[in-house]
């Protein structure tokens, strides 16, 4: 697990957001990888989704993305959803490292960390699942077992890997 400090992050601390929480991020704008702008909300498009924190350089974040693509397979005829938000990179350099690794959900880059902090995120991996309705449902390091399960959750009728 890698400690982004504010410091790095070059933003003041903020208190973590847990889940239950109501939390108005979804209008955090994050950059797809053509490099057009897109809000949070529009990323989630009121489904349950599972936002996976992550970067390029990070060992354990590099070694979940097959798990996050079959969780992204499972999950999508549910309508439920995998996002990935990679973080302190720019789109042009994320964009062939998700090309040559063959990942099929959305990703956007949060280059400066916009996202990242609205939601109190210092460590990567991370993991957040909202609700339909964009609430906060679920915060945790690196996908695992109760990630999923509060996608499910989140989805019901679904089940999930």
């Amino acid at each position: 697990m890698v400690l982004l400090t504010a410091a790095a992050l070059g933003c003041a601390p903020r208190p973590p957001v847990t889940a239950g929480a109501s939390s108005d991020v979804t209008r955090v704008s994050l950059v797809g990888l053509d490099g057009g702008a897109a809000s949070l909300g529009t990323a989630l498009a009121q489904r349950p989704t599972l936002v996976s924190f992550w970067a390029p350089w990070c060992d354990p974040c590099v070694r979940e993305l097959p798990a996050l693509e079959r969780l992204a397979q499972a999950a999508s005829p549910c309508g439920a959803a995998v996002v990935g938000v990679a973080v302190g990179e720019p789109p042009e350099k994320i964009a062939p490292f998700v090309r040559a690794r063959r990942l099929s959900y959305p990703q956007f880059t949060d280059e400066s960390f916009a996202l990242a902090d609205a939601l109190g995120q210092r460590r990567i991996p991370a993991t957040v699942v909202f609700d339909r309705t964009g609430n906060v449902v679920f915060v945790g390091h690196a996908l695992d077992a109760r990630a999923t399960a509060a996608l499910a959750a989140a989805s019901p009728g679904c089940s999930l890997p």
